[in-house]
């Protein structure tokens, strides 16, 4: 049970298309890099922590030179996405890869390595698991067995996202155990509040006077 993956779900990062938010504060080229960041912080903290193999899930552009770079230096996999929503691309993720399996943000460097543990642990025990945001969203989700009505019926990117996944595990029976609530880097506002735990980030932002 150790086998089991965790993909990171990200954006390739190109000027224009990810961390579009960021940019009340910064360029378009500064978003990118800061996401690409975001990402590769992700991605050190689940290689070192998570049990199992780790995968790079993204779309736009699958073979983009900066993931590529971060797969080699990883030693990970990238896989490409379904078109579709966010529903859609992780449910067909977990049908892909099938269960138990989880899926986490890019955007969460600041993870605690416990949770990481737990996340698996509960899996490993048959469990399903769920990382809230503190945005009303969630971080995190791994799941057991199969339940496509948990990526259905959602608003998604809207505050809503948390309460309505409850509500429709409930109603199918899913038990999901929590995670540590977690603030995600979406606005100006968030990375504030956790750049000074990401330390190189906090030095690119002030190379670049953003701070």
């Amino acid at each position: 049970m150790s086998a089991i993956p965790l993909l990171v779900f990200a954006k390739a990062p190109i000027p224009g298309k990810v961390k579009t938010r960021l940019q009340s504060h910064c360029s378009a080229e500064q978003a990118a890099r800061i996401a690409l960041m975001l990402l590769e912080n992700t991605l050190q903290k689940v290689c070192d922590y998570w049990p199992g193999p780790v995968l790079i899930s993204t779309w736009l552009d699958q073979k983009h030179p900066a993931l590529l770079a971060l797969a080699k230096k990883y030693n990970v996999e990238i896989i490409n996405q379904v078109k579709g929503d966010l529903g859609v691309k992780m449910r067909e993720s977990f049908f892909e890869y099938g269960y138990p399996m989880a899926i986490i943000g890019s955007d969460v460097p600041h993870i605690k390595p416990d949770s990481l543990v737990v996340a698996h642990q509960i899996l490993t025990s048959g469990g399903s698991v769920l990382g809230p945001s503190d945005d009303g969203g969630y971080y995190l989700i791994g799941l057991s067995t199969g339940a496509d009505e948990v990526f259905q019926g959602h608003n998604w990117g809207s505050d809503s996202v948390l309460a309505s996944t409850l509500s429709i595990c409930e109603s199918v029976g899913l038990q999901l155990k929590k995670l540590e609530p977690l603030q995600d880097i979406d606005t100006w506002s968030d990375l504030q509040a956790v750049k000074n735990k990401l330390p190189a980030l906090n030095e690119y932002l002030i190379t670049q006077g953003l701070v």
